[in-house]
């Protein structure tokens, strides 16, 4: 029998008064693969910090024992910590900025991680760093090694994490949502070094996530948190085949599907909103120029949702930060409503045009509250003076996107990755914006709550006409719901058209090569995120 790696046994967690998780008890064995599940919120990356060595400021462990091997790591003292720390158990964390200095270059931060673990040599540290690069789509790695973590996408920050957590080789490697920033193509390239680094090392990984797919292909072991309780536990086939709680059944009604006959309701002529003409913008890196996006042009109608795809760094974010008004183009012109954007925008026009970041929490003052963020959006774009006006505002926003009225009062950083996702949705749709920018809102979110925000937004255009641009890497996803559809490639549009056209009729090799990595499992119809 092999000795287990990790054993938790009635494992209770609070944050101050509040208890997240309850009773949780399960083991991992070396080079096995345990998937952990639930809804935003119910304690998934809580339970990885709880086994972390170094804990998060205001976690405490209420009972239950952790034990790494022989180690309990509720007792260790801080030199034990440290020792273990990287080295013998990883973490990539959900967001994939936060394991970096944004100012800082990869090199420096790299190296500087090496020395600390006793694994830089100088002769041929740098070719290991690149080869690892190389094995997650990493290319120009003396670039990017020169580069700063601000200056790249989220989803190039999360590979650059995966890569350095991997070349640690821990025994046991915690993984917080490690493919939610990644588009298809690359989260195929990190399950692959997974499996990789788990056949050559017999690292034992426990990985969060809300890709139901993910979790069926690579997972051994899968667990369900729902309301911070373990309530279900078996093989990956068990869960995902058989469940037997009701929540786990509606994890996987509520996965998305490929839907290529869609009812649709005829619609009156509508207005264009939204015109963008041979649109380009060109970076300066190291005072090398870089062509981000190249001679893009569209057209949004009023009550339209166009869904915007293509790997991480292709372009996406920028082309709805060049919309919103966050960059100015370096070449061509964007219209809203006929009116040339230009550089100098009115609050009438910002108020028009409202943007959801990839990373909510980014997006709000960690120094004020939720509800504090929302007031100000309320009084400055929509000029509700009156505080109780508004406070009854929030208070339905906040239900209409899924969320209880009393989180408003908490901080960007006391909420879930999925909770403040939400809340920034509902600060965007506060001043009833005619276009919504939507930058992979549903990256961090569960099934069931992804499946709710989709409804809200189709709901939304329904009743107000609001015109959608739905950025995503997950292609299943946006079949579901878009009208049409434009694949970006090396800041190209290289095919645009309906989402049945696209998937049934590709033409360019790159889209076609995107359809094939977004596979499915058959026989769940599981969606790729």
């Amino acid at each position: 029998m092999n000795e287990l790696v990790l054993s938790i046994k009635n494992l209770s967690v609070s944050y101050g008064q509040r208890q997240v998780l309850s009773e949780i008890s399960f083991d991992v064995k070396p080079g096995e693969i345990v998937g952990i599940v639930g809804e935003s919120g119910c304690g998934k990356s809580t339970l990885l910090k709880a086994i972390f060595p170094k804990k998060a400021s205001g976690l405490s462990i209420s009972s239950g024992s952790v034990c790494f091997g022989q180690q309990d790591l509720t007792e260790l003292s801080q030199r034990e910590i440290r020792g273990l720390c990287g080295k013998e158990i990883g973490m990539i964390v959900q967001n994939p900025k936060a394991s970096f200095n944004p100012i800082r270059t990869y090199r420096k931060q790299l190296i500087e991680t090496l020395k600390s673990h006793g694994l830089y040599q100088k002769e041929g540290v740098e070719k290991q760093i690149l080869e690892a690069f190389k094995k997650l789509n990493l290319a120009n790695g003396p670039e990017i090694l020169d580069s700063c973590p601000c200056e790249m996408s989220g989803g190039m920050n999360q590979r650059i994490a995966i890569a350095l957590s991997l070349f640690l080789k821990p025994r046991l490697l915690l993984a917080d949502e490690p493919t939610s920033a990644l588009d298809v193509p690359n989260q195929k390239l990190v399950i692959e070094e997974l499996l990789r680094i788990r056949a050559y090392t017999n690292t034992a990984i426990i990985l969060v996530t809300h890709n139901i797919g993910l979790l069926s292909q690579i997972a051994h072991k899968a667990g369900v948190l729902y309301e911070g309780r373990l309530v279900e536990w078996g093989t990956a086939k068990e869960v995902l085949y058989a469940p037997k709680h009701f929540y786990t059944r509606r994890l996987l009604d509520a996965v998305p599907k490929v839907r290529l006959q869609r009812k649709t309701t005829p619609r009156k002529a509508a207005e264009v909103l939204l015109k963008l003409e041979a649109v380009s913008k060109e970076y300066r890196r190291k005072k090398v120029p870089f062509l981000a996006l190249s001679q893009i042009g569209l057209e949004v109608k009023a009550g339209e949702i166009l869904g915007v795809v293509g790997e991480s760094g292709s372009g996406k974010s920028t082309l709805l930060g060049m919309i919103a008004g966050l960059w100015d183009p370096t070449g061509g012109e964007v219209f809203f409503r006929d009116k040339p954007m230009g550089t100098k925008r009115t609050k009438a026009d910002y108020g028009r045009m409202q943007m959801v970041f990839q990373n909510a929490a980014e997006s709000f003052d960690p120094r004020y509250s939720i509800r504090h963020s929302i007031h100000v959006a309320l009084k400055n774009l929509c000029g509700m003076r009156k505080r109780e006006a508004r406070d009854r505002k929030i208070n339905e926003l906040m239900e209409r996107v899924g969320l209880s009225p009393e989180l408003a009062d908490r901080y960007p950083w006391q909420l879930s990755g999925g909770q403040c996702q939400r809340a920034a949705i509902a600060r965007a749709i506060s001043v009833e914006p005619e276009l919504l920018l939507c930058d992979e809102i549903t990256s961090a979110l569960d099934a069931p709550i992804q499946s709710d925000v989709i409804r809200l937004l189709k709901k939304l255009v329904e009743e107000t006409g609001m015109a959608v641009i739905f950025v995503s890497h997950d292609l299943v996803l946006v079949s579901s719901f878009c009208d049409k559809l434009l694949v970006l490639h090396q800041g190209k549009c290289v095919e645009a058209g309906t989402p049945e056209t696209l998937i049934r009729n590709p033409i360019e090799g790159y889209t076609k090569r995107l359809l094939a990595s977004a596979g499915m499992d058959r026989s769940l119809r599981i969606g790729t995120d």
